[in-house]
């Protein structure tokens, strides 16, 4: 974990709270490693930043939709997608006359309502170039964590 919170800036602690800048203004510091993921991938994986998945556990796939989608799964694993969802959103603009693409985020096992509130902020700020949906099984909250330990 300390690889991976060094590398995304997962603990700020210059957070302006007259003037944020950063998702972690939401948490007084803290920024949900979800909504990080998500704004370095916006921006595109510069820095190293795509060696960060070899810290965490599972598979890492990465198939960017198109008009035309490959035929079968295979060909799409096997294509090597360098793009950011950022120039995927500016593609879009052109070719939708300026209208803002919608990014779906789905949580399977559930969202607290510090991530939402991150992804909201995030959503607001002036450049961002998507209006986020969430999709969730659940909200977690303080109660619900400790209801299902017990």
């Amino acid at each position: 974990y300390t690889a991976i919170r060094k590398a995304m800036i997962l603990i700020n602690a210059e957070v302006n709270p007259v003037n944020p800048d950063d998702i972690s203004y939401v948490s007084s510091g803290y920024a949900p490693l979800s909504v990080r993921l998500l704004q370095t991938s916006i921006k595109g994986w510069t820095n190293g930043r795509e060696d960060i998945f070899k810290e965490m556990p599972g598979r890492v796939i990465n198939i960017i939709q198109q008009n035309n989608p490959p035929q079968d799964w295979k060909t799409a694993l096997q294509k090597n997608n360098k793009t950011s969802l950022g120039s995927i959103a500016e593609a879009w603009k052109e070719k939708n006359s300026g209208t803002t693409p919608t990014l779906l985020m789905v949580y399977v096992g559930g969202i607290t309502y510090m991530e939402v509130a991150a992804l909201r902020f995030l959503s607001k700020r002036a450049g961002f170039p998507y209006h986020i949906v969430i999709l969730t099984t659940s909200v977690i909250n303080g109660n619900n964590l400790l209801k299902s330990i017990v």
